[in-house]
């Protein structure tokens, strides 16, 4: 085999490598994102805390970031006693480096305000950071906004 074709042969199985890598980090992404789901449909403030690492922090453009377990649990306690939750999570890419990896997802769902009852189909942006704690990935960052244009915004 020649230089010219070694070269090639290492050069696809790199880039095989690393799409394999990519589609391993969306699944687990993936996963977690599924988990978080079912758990705000549920109202459980535990597994949803147990989501993230122990300085894990929560993040939205309305309110200041939250930061470490005991606020992150207050934070889902208040959510809970004011709205009712049902979204759905799709990675729409991930990728990861050692024990840190990060993706990008859209969820799509409905939100309830319990005082009024009144419901509203929403649909948000999510950047998470993920780390690898204890051998398992954890949400370390995660941020989220609106991707809906508010009355009288103008798309860029």
């Amino acid at each position: 085999m020649t230089l010219g074709r070694r070269t090639l042969s290492f050069a696809t199985v790199l880039v095989a490598l690393a799409g394999t890598a990519h589609a391993q980090a969306t699944a687990e992404f993936q996963k977690i994102l599924d988990a978080y789901s079912k758990a705000l449909d549920s109202n459980d403030v535990e597994t949803l805390v147990g989501l993230y690492t122990a300085d894990g922090v929560f993040m939205r453009d309305d309110m200041p970031a939250v930061v470490g377990r005991d606020a992150l649990r207050a934070s889902y306690k208040d959510v809970f006693a004011t709205l009712k939750v049902q979204l759905g999570f799709k990675v729409q890419e991930a990728e990861q480096s050692g024990d840190l990896g990060w993706a990008r997802s859209l969820s799509t769902g409905k939100v309830k305000v319990l005082a009024s009852g009144a419901e509203t189909t929403e649909s948000y942006n999510q950047l998470i950071v993920f780390k690898k704690e204890g051998g398992a990935w954890k949400i370390r960052n995660y941020l989220y906004a609106s991707n809906k244009i508010a009355p009288g915004q103008v798309p860029k």
